[in-house]
């Protein structure tokens, strides 16, 4: 039987001039999570960022994420695990 893999999906909205410092943060915890803005348009005042993480780190990203929003308002759009068949 194949090995299947989970990993724990979360797309959040956040607001264009904290998406700099959300890049960061998310860098700095290297080896955390890997990310990439969603298509928008030009003028947008947000930014949707797609997030991937392995189950095991779900619990430490769903804090850092968590901090976060504590200093600026973030929209969780939707949260769900991913099955790798």
């Amino acid at each position: 039987m194949p090995n299947v893999q989970t990993l724990f999906h979360s797309v959040i909205r956040i607001p264009k001039e904290e998406s700099a410092f959300t890049y960061f943060i998310l860098e700095a915890n290297e080896g955390l999570a890997f990310y990439s803005t969603l298509p928008f348009e030009k003028g947008s005042p947000y930014r949707d960022i797609d997030i991937k993480c392995s189950v095991d780190f779900k619990v430490e990203l769903c804090y850092l994420l968590d901090r976060l929003s504590q200093q600026y308002p973030i929209e969780f759009l939707s949260q769900t695990e991913l099955k790798d068949s």
